[in-house]
């Protein structure tokens, strides 16, 4: 008998039939709860879950021989892996995630307006200090950063202002570090002192590996060691969610399997466009804590990818891929008398998730905290959780700066249908299918069907100055990625040349900037733009 078999092997039988009686039409107790264990038992009791076989009642319920038992536990506190087995009485109790958290990635682009370098750097500085004073102020305690945040310097001062001046107490702080260079143990160990130096903190609450998910198994022994020498109190992964539906719960498992310490939380995108319910699911059975990062879909993300369209197809698409300009929760928040954005926010929360969300405003990072009075109905919670498409701000982004041609990112079919439709309004059927550059000057290609103007493509797109120079705006587009400021500081910060392009860095063709453009267009590609699919190959 299974019973038998688990007291032979010390396992503890949770209650007695003179706690509960009995639950089968026999007059006998036949659902029991074993633990490998002592665990005190605060209470047992039956619950009447179905009909038992012969009683008259009706109910809904499915008819069964047997109910059920409920039985709640005390759990006195969480094996803390810093602590050896067996000093578990001077464990401190564990540590709760705040509900909401702020991050405090900078990135150029948040910055469009032409500067020089000295005065973006302060304005970088002056917008971060103001950001985290009013998410102090507004009550967020959870504050995220990394070490590739050219603003983490000025986040660690303010939040060393913040506990100076009694505004909080460092056991009131939640403070979330991720690293991304990991190839080996001694650089992941320079990472971390990085980010505690930066930071100037003794430790964080949260370390987070922000690498690509097969790394993760190599990589997490010695995140493991920084946790048990008392320098993070909390591991995080992220990135497994890319891997795409099943495998990513597969492969998560997996890592799972063959780690000593567990993460406690998985970080990842998650907005009512991009819903990500089966890594959320996984993680809610597993016990692992869910951090929703760009919780609004980040919307800048988005547009940027819109500044390559032309504006009608930008205008017909925000609707679908923008969160805050999605109808459906635009209705929401007018029935709750809030925003679309909070309807976000509000969704996320009530999923179990941890949010983190940005804005360098005071009255939006103010307003990204109201979200207590106000509950979403379950009807509600579904028709948002159906909104998903696949949407992922990133992919956008990074299409938006694509050196080949702008395609539509990856998404689900039914969204990826809508937006072709949209971009063969004007371009005819199969115009979207395939989006493309126009030809480059000089390079002769043909231009046998051809949506654009004319003159844009004789031009290639290039408008680095002289006559030539095209007028976007007059043609009907936005003005191209390239001519902004933040997308050269951006690239420097990447390549490791800075923002002025004179690091050593990678790239060695990168041009050298000032006020975030290129000096003399050397080395500048053209822009590139949407286009018919048969204007360049």
């Amino acid at each position: 008998a299974p019973f038998a078999a688990l007291r032979a092997r010390g396992w503890l039988q949770v209650y007695q039939e003179a706690d509960v009686g009995p639950t089968s039409s026999l007059g006998l107790l036949t659902d029991l709860m074993f633990t490998s264990h002592q665990v005190p038992v605060r209470n047992a009791q039956r619950v009447i879950t179905a009909n038992i076989k012969g009683e008259l009642q009706a109910t809904d319920a499915p008819l069964s021989d047997h109910n059920a038992v409920k039985a709640a536990f005390v759990v006195q506190s969480v094996s803390d892996p810093r602590h050896p087995q067996g000093d578990q009485d001077n464990l401190e109790p564990r540590q709760e995630i705040p509900a909401l958290g702020f991050g405090t990635h900078f990135m150029p682009e948040d910055l469009a307006q032409r500067i020089s370098d000295e005065d973006f750097r302060r304005r970088v500085d002056e917008l971060t200090e103001t950001a985290v004073k009013a998410a102090i102020d507004a009550g967020v305690r959870l504050f995220e950063s990394g070490n590739r945040h050219m603003n983490q310097p000025t986040v660690g001062r303010t939040l060393q202002w913040a506990l100076q001046e009694g505004k909080v107490t460092r056991s009131e702080l939640f403070i979330c570090g991720r690293i991304s260079k990991c190839k080996d143990r001694e650089q992941l160990l320079s990472e971390v002192e990085m980010l505690l130096r930066e930071l100037r903190v003794d430790y964080v609450d949260l370390l987070t590996l922000d690498i690509p998910p097969e790394q993760a198994p190599q990589t997490w022994p010695w995140a493991e060691e920084v946790l048990r020498e008392g320098r993070a109190r909390h591991l995080g992964v992220s990135n497994f969610d890319l891997l795409g539906p099943k495998v990513c719960v597969e492969l998560f498992r997996e890592f799972l399997a063959g780690v000593k310490i567990p993460p406690s939380v998985l970080a990842m995108e998650v907005h009512p466009l991009n819903t990500n319910e089966e890594m959320s699911e996984c993680c809610r059975g597993l016990g692992i804590q869910v951090m929703a990062y760009s919780p609004v879909g980040a919307p800048h993300k988005v547009e940027t990818f819109m500044q390559v369209l032309t504006k009608s197809d930008a205008r017909d698409m925000r609707p679908l891929l923008k969160v805050p300009d999605v109808p459906a929760l635009q209705d929401l928040g007018r029935r709750y008398g809030v925003s679309a954005t909070q309807v976000a926010l509000r969704w996320n929360l009530q999923r179990g998730h941890c949010v983190v969300s940005k804005s360098w405003n005071p009255a939006h990072i103010l307003e990204n905290t109201q979200l207590f009075h106000f509950c979403l109905r379950p009807e509600d919670m579904s028709s948002v959780s159906r909104l998903h498409k696949g949407v992922r701000g990133e992919r956008f982004f990074q299409a938006a700066f694509a050196s080949g041609a702008k395609a539509l990112p990856r998404m689900t079919r039914d969204a990826q249908d809508e937006c072709q439709r949209i971009l063969s309004k004007i371009r005819g059927p199969g115009g979207g299918s395939l989006p493309s550059r126009a030809a480059p000057r000089g390079t002769g290609a043909p231009s046998t069907v051809s949506s654009l103007p004319s003159d844009i493509v004789s031009k290639g797109g290039n408008d680095m100055g002289g006559p030539d120079k095209v007028d976007w705006e007059k043609l009907g587009f936005e003005k191209p990625v390239e001519e902004s400021p933040g997308f050269w500081r951006r690239i420097g910060v990447a390549t490791g040349k800075g923002c002025d392009g004179k690091g050593k860095g990678k790239g060695a063709g990168y041009p050298v900037l000032k006020d975030g453009l290129p000096v003399g267009g050397k080395g500048v590609p053209p822009p590139m733009m949407v286009g018919s699919k048969d204007a360049y190959r």
